[in-house]
């Protein structure tokens, strides 16, 4: 993964909702979670799928694998 595709993971712990930062974007991820490794979990899930790392994180092997940072 290239470094300025770095996974940042933003938990607002009141609204239960997560923002997820990679590179000079922004996603708001569409659903609440009860906890920040929930958050994270669905973060990976989301970058892996919709943002296309799939196809592009080449030494990780599935979602999980995906290095995000939480802020």
């Amino acid at each position: 993964m290239q470094s300025e595709e770095n996974l940042q993971l933003h938990f607002d712990l009141v609204s239960h909702r997560a923002l997820l930062s990679c590179g000079d974007h922004d996603y708001v991820l569409p659903d609440c979670y009860p906890t920040k490794e929930m958050a994270q979990i669905a973060a990976q899930k989301f970058a892996w799928e919709t943002l296309g790392l799939k196809d592009r994180a080449r030494d990780c092997a599935q979602a999980s694998d995906l290095p995000v940072w939480l802020r």
